[in-house]
């Protein structure tokens, strides 16, 4: 990482290595691929504070990505950090620092989560369980 100090506490940083086949023709890591990391970065949270990935039926309501810097192949990771900025009734938020393997910022994204009933596919509250686990939301500095 960069000496860049993180201004973000609580925050859960994934290692996510590239893939050859993450590249677009110019060598670039393709746009869509940083949903993916953005998801990576969701997945290693949850299972950070204990909440296995499916225990809640979760969807993607919104997704926001502001790219900073090209990312090429490399076989250092990217770094996602990712943490929980809000926390509704029946949704939540996601925010994102994806850092390159020097620590520079390459693109910062969110994501909102909501919590859905699996028989309707209807929002419902959050449950007890998820509430506790994320606990405080880490806003942004």
């Amino acid at each position: 990482m960069s000496e860049r100090p993180s201004p973000i506490h609580g925050a859960v940083k994934v290692p996510v290595y590239r893939r050859f086949s993450d590249l677009d023709p110019l060598g670039h890591v393709n746009n869509v691929v940083y949903v993916d990391y953005m998801q990576e970065g969701r997945v290693g949270f949850m299972r950070a504070i204990g909440l296995p990935v499916g225990t809640i039926a979760q969807v993607v309501v919104n997704q926001n990505l502001t790219f900073r810097k090209p990312l090429l192949l490399h076989p250092d990771p990217v770094i996602v950090e990712t943490w929980v900025t809000r926390v509704g009734n029946s949704s939540y938020d996601f925010s994102y620092l994806i850092y390159d393997e020097v620590g520079d910022l390459s693109a910062e994204g969110s994501t909102t989560m909501a919590c859905i009933d699996r028989a309707s596919g209807r929002p419902i509250r959050l449950p007890a369980e998820l509430r506790a686990a994320i606990g405080t939301p880490r806003l942004e500095a």
